[in-house]
């Protein structure tokens, strides 16, 4: 996985708690900590992010060919 706020990438599968330090605010938590950061990244928001990030690459191929 690649963490959304500073890049960094990581194997989630080999974090202990998904990353989490047990914050306290919510209980069973579905995000994955980045071991750099600390940023609670959704794993089930990948293939959203994904599209975003190519429809974003795409709207700078068409500014920098005008």
């Amino acid at each position: 996985m690649k963490c959304r706020m500073c890049g960094f990438e990581f194997d989630e599968t080999k974090l202990k708690n998904r990353g989490c330090v047990d914050c306290g605010k919510h209980s069973n938590c579905n995000q994955v900590h980045c071991p750099n950061c600390g940023f609670g990244n959704h794993p089930e928001l990948e293939k959203e992010f994904d599209f975003i990030i190519k429809l974003k690459d795409r709207f700078k191929k068409r500014k920098s060919a005008n």
